[in-house]
């Protein structure tokens, strides 16, 4: 399972908001087809539509934004 991991700058400088989206797209291989450039836009867009109430205030910029990728495997405990 791949998601979306972004972090936001809020009004309280040294705090930030992370926001995380699941269940990301991805090719045939299982490989995120999530560009630079859509993550890019996505934060832009949350920034500029405030959409989102922060304990910290109002986002106002970028921090950072990553894609985890996690793996399940079962385990036997019969």
């Amino acid at each position: 399972m791949h998601k979306l991991v972004m972090r936001f700058l809020t009004a309280t400088e040294g705090k930030y908001f992370t926001l995380t989206v699941d269940d990301l797209k991805a090719d045939g291989n299982g490989v995120p087809t999530v560009t630079e450039a859509e993550v890019n836009a996505l934060m832009n867009l949350i920034i500029a539509k405030n959409i989102f109430v922060s304990a910290s205030g109002n986002l106002t910029g970028k921090k950072d934004a990553k894609i985890v990728t996690t793996d399940t495997s079962a385990v036997d405990v019969a």
